[in-house]
């Protein structure tokens, strides 16, 4: 029997079909699981009766505890057993998703949350790391399957929502059902297991400290390495003005809250086609050349999305803005991964370290000084240059 068309990549032969589906599917149930308690943040500020101030704080938690175990699980992906940094953060992400539907207080809450920011990282991480080591003739366009999983989550969740309410079912009873499924998934990591990094045997002897300090020293020493952490964080400078974008729709260019809605689901369609048009697209030409391409319509399309008048241009640039911008992350991702071969941890974590800058709160005070459109139009174009600088030789 043939395999479906999302493994027909040239495989390792290390990897079988069942470890790289447990592996695709590291980003699929993060994406899932996390959209959960984002769709029904309405039903859980109701019936916890929590303020703007505590909802918030939920979110920052989530984000300062993944900031600290980030760089560390990223170290240790190069020397540990993967079945286990995969296999607890699946177990740790069921678990939160458990705990928030099971939650009576504001301070179990935050536990969960924080639960799931330590956890969430080590799941998806380690999924892509082993999905580029499971084809390593084509990881890129591996990739661009995973964050399709991804995507189909993400759509996933709030669909989920809808057919609990209008079967009248508790919702609770969904955070549980998907919390236990994840616990299910984690053990299903844990008794398969995965391939070391083949690199690992190498450093059998050596302490611990020693290993993880020189799997470092060797991701800084490579110009690769150092050209695509640095592409990630003005990929990441590049896509901060998007958090307000839903904003700047309404407040400059007028949308209703149902119109956004509409732009914004738009969006999710445009940029799945752009996904399977990578994938195709990566079959003809280098990697190297889709980004050049992909850096010169971003550069052209955002100015004009920007400052065109008229809430019908916005949709009508939003088709081809999306369908190229949504090329970018599988491409430099997979890119980072592979660029210190047997090392992917590493890189992984000296360019988690980034995340400790303030990017939304920093472009916040920005927009606030000199405006919204001004402010995204700052951040994009020195950005978008560096990343074409960085891309010219690729």
């Amino acid at each position: 029997m043939p395999l479906p068309r999302i493994f027909s990549l040239p495989r390792n032969p290390r990897f079988s079909t069942w470890q790289v589906f447990l592996a695709y599917g590291g980003r699929f149930s993060d994406e899932l699981l996390g959209g959960l308690p984002d769709v029904l943040m309405p039903t859980i500020q109701q019936v916890l009766g929590l303020s703007l101030a505590q909802i918030g704080l939920l979110r920052q938690v989530m984000e300062w505890t993944s900031q600290v175990i980030d760089p560390i699980h990223g170290l240790l992906l190069d020397v540990w057993d993967r079945k286990w940094l995969m296999g607890l953060g699946a177990a740790g992400v069921g678990l939160s998703i458990l705990f928030i539907g099971l939650a009576p207080t504001f301070a179990l809450l935050l536990l969960a949350f924080a639960l799931y920011g330590a956890t969430g990282g080590p799941l998806t991480h380690t999924g892509d790391v082993l999905v580029v080591e499971a084809y390593p003739t084509a990881p890129d366009r591996a990739y661009t399957r995973s964050v399709l999983f991804d995507t189909s989550g993400a759509a996933l969740a709030p669909l989920l929502v809808v057919l609990v309410f209008w079967l009248g079912w508790d919702w609770r009873w969904l955070l549980a059902g998907m919390g236990g499924g994840a616990l299910v998934y984690a053990a299903a990591i844990v008794r398969t297991g995965f391939p070391p990094s083949f690199h690992i045997h190498q450093e059998e002897g050596l302490p611990l400290w020693s290993t993880l300090a020189g799997n470092v020293q060797e991701v800084l020493a490579s110009p690769e390495a150092r050209r695509w952490i640095v592409f990630h964080f003005f990929f990441d400078l590049l896509e901060t003005p998007f958090i307000l974008r839903t904003v700047w729709l309404a407040e400059e260019v007028g949308m209703s809250q149902a119109l956004i809605g509409v732009y914004v689901a738009g969006q999710m369609g445009v940029g799945v086609i752009g996904l399977l048009a990578l994938d195709r697209w990566r079959a003809r030409a280098e990697a190297g050349h889709v980004l050049r391409v992909v850096t010169v319509a971003v550069a052209l399309l955002f100015p004009l999305w920007l400052l065109l008048p008229g809430v019908w241009s916005r949709f009508v640039l939003m088709i081809p803005l999306t369908f190229f911008f949504s090329m970018y992350w599988p491409i430099a991702k997979a890119a980072a991964l592979t660029s210190a071969p047997g090392r992917a941890g590493a890189v992984t974590a000296v360019g988690s370290l980034f995340a400790f800058i303030p990017l939304p709160l920093l472009f916040g005070l920005l927009a606030q000084a000199i405006g919204l459109t001004t402010a995204m139009l700052a951040l994009f174009l020195p950005a978008v240059a560096v990343m074409g600088w960085l891309v010219r030789k690729t």
